[in-house]
């Protein structure tokens, strides 16, 4: 590494090939562990319709290049990739946010434990294996722009950001908030025409990504569409807050059939909220634990199942098991609102451990804006940036399906970044 480097990070040379060591001590452990298979594996091998592309084409990928050892490649870089990520984001927070030795490898190590079980994101054939690194890289070219003002960046960003989002859709605000931030920063010294179209390439970003996902499937389903789960994942708590009656309100009687069978199921199951007497989080609990029941095992399946009936197209059934659900969405969510507030409020606050560290995340957000439109600084920018990303996630896994750190663990490296800041500026005070 370059004096220049060492300098402008912090880290010393020492530190740099301890760091690199420990990847490769990782990367040697987590090879000679085995290729972890769960259901998602063979939905992305087989390229089930509802799959965004990313992990598919990198699966098929390896599998047509290295054949029986697709496995083991796979997560060979799946590794790779995250400690290029990990380096990554570890150097630019030491520079950016002058980070002491302690703190710089702390977040290290913070970044490094969702390769450990539970998780195990390098050797599970997942998703999150590529998303993980993806969304890091994604944070360190935000800072770059947001913090450096290197707007050049930009490319890098989009390039990542479409990678990831055709990975995981669950990170298509990313661009939005990027967007937000920064015309907070520039607001006070005026917008200049790169400016303007730095901003018109991030609000376009999303749109792009549904493009693509879309342009995908037509190839290889026959249909231009994007990811048709998200309605479909979105009804599993609708339909666990639902009642008998709610089928009153359905129309179409297709979809008032699908509801009757799968509330039936569940009604025998006892799983719905109204078999269950006590707090929303108590209520929650029999949610959080069986949402494959609920939908996979149930509505998806019994919808796959009675469209199919109607319509031979391969892969035409999913498309309206998703046209169901976005009909039976709001009509249930209208019926039942109270119930369905309390419980999605419950999600999000079994997400974050504790409803002292959501109210805290939420003030925050409204703190750091406040501190921002008064003066952008690094510091008020990281609060800001960091707790909505933080809220806006929380929100959308808690709407689109169940508060699981599968979901959630991208920001977690976020808390020692927010401690670090706030401390700092308590201790500036006093």
């Amino acid at each position: 590494m370059g004096t220049s480097f060492l300098k402008s990070t912090g880290i010393t040379t020492k530190e740099t090939y301890g760091v690199v060591a420990l990847f490769f001590v990782l990367t040697i452990y987590f090879i000679l562990q085995p290729p972890i298979y769960s259901p998602d594996t063979y939905s992305y091998f087989n390229a089930i319709i509802f799959r965004y592309p990313g992990y598919v084409i990198f699966l098929r990928g390896l599998e047509v290049v290295f054949k029986g050892y697709f496995d083991v490649v796979a997560v060979a870089c799946q590794l790779v990739l995250g400690w290029i990520a990990v380096f990554t984001l570890y150097r630019n927070c030491s520079s950016i946010f002058s980070l002491i030795l302690w703190q710089r490898l702390f977040l290290v190590a913070l970044l490094i434990v969702p390769y450990f079980p539970p998780l195990s994101i390098g050797n599970n054939l997942a998703s999150e294996g590529i998303s993980y690194p993806l969304y890091l890289l994604l944070m360190s070219f935000s800072f770059d722009m947001l913090f450096i003002g290197k707007y050049k960046r930009i490319l890098h960003f989009s390039i990542v950001f479409l990678t990831l989002t055709l990975t995981r859709g669950q990170f298509i605000v990313v661009s939005l908030i990027l967007a937000f931030a920064l015309i907070l920063k520039e607001r006070n010294q005026g917008f200049k025409k790169k400016h303007v179209v730095y901003l018109f390439i991030l609000l376009a970003l999303p749109v792009i990504s549904k493009i693509a996902d879309s342009t995908y499937r037509k190839a290889v389903h026959g249909f231009f569409v994007a990811t048709p789960f998200s309605y479909s994942n979105a009804l599993t708590l609708p339909l666990y807050v639902s009642k008998a009656s709610d089928s009153s309100k359905i129309e179409n009687k297709d979809y008032r059939n699908l509801f009757v069978a799968s509330y039936k199921t569940l009604d025998s199951l006892g799983l719905t909220s109204r078999h269950v007497d006590g707090s929303a989080s108590e209520k929650y609990k029999p949610f959080h634990e069986n949402v494959p029941i609920i939908f996979n095992q149930n509505y998806h399946k019994k919808g796959g199942a009675y469209f199919l009936k109607k319509d031979s197209i391969p892969d035409g059934n999913i498309l309206s098991v998703e046209a169901a659900s976005k009909t039976l969405l709001p009509i249930l969510i209208k019926n039942n609102p109270t119930e369905y507030r309390n419980l999605y409020f419950a999600g999000m606050i079994h997400g974050f451990k504790s409803v002292v560290i959501l109210i805290f995340v939420v003030l925050l957000v409204f703190y750091s804006l406040w501190e921002t439109f008064r003066n952008f600084t690094r510091s008020n920018g990281l609060l800001l940036f960091s707790s909505l990303l933080l809220l806006s996630n929380s929100m959308l896994v808690a709407f689109a399906s169940h508060s699981i750190a599968r979901y959630l663990f991208y920001n977690y490296f976020f808390a020692l970044l927010i401690g670090i800041v706030l401390f700092r500026k308590i201790t500036k005070k006093i």
